[in-house]
């Protein structure tokens, strides 16, 4: 009888011993769930963070090769209206020529 007992006793702790295993089990899961999730979180916000500071740096050279671009155009303007009454005469009446001896010629 004793020995009976003894089974009966045994396969209940194996028993309760299953059942907290497998909650557990699923505590853990369910823990590995989460950290991963949270992990995943952290991964895209780093790779935002990453390509916002790779975007800004590239708009921020963008923006001086266009003020350089932007330099250049005012100093040839600069140019252009400091050019000599007489000599911007000149080439226009050289236009005017050009273009008056070839329609002539067709």
């Amino acid at each position: 009888m004793e020995a009976i007992k003894s089974i009966k006793e045994a396969e209940k702790k194996s028993e309760n011993m299953l059942r907290e295993a497998m909650i557990e089990g699923k505590e853990i899961v369910k823990n590995a769930k989460i950290n991963a999730n949270n992990k995943y979180k952290c991964i895209l916000e780093e790779a935002a963070v990453y390509s916002k500071e790779i975007f800004d740096s590239y708009v921020q050279e963008g923006n001086k090769e266009a003020d350089a671009i932007k330099e250049s155009g005012k100093n040839s303007i600069s140019e252009l209206r400091n050019i000599p009454e007489e000599k911007f005469n000149k080439a226009v009446n050289l236009v005017i020529e050009r273009i008056v001896s070839n329609n002539g010629n067709s």
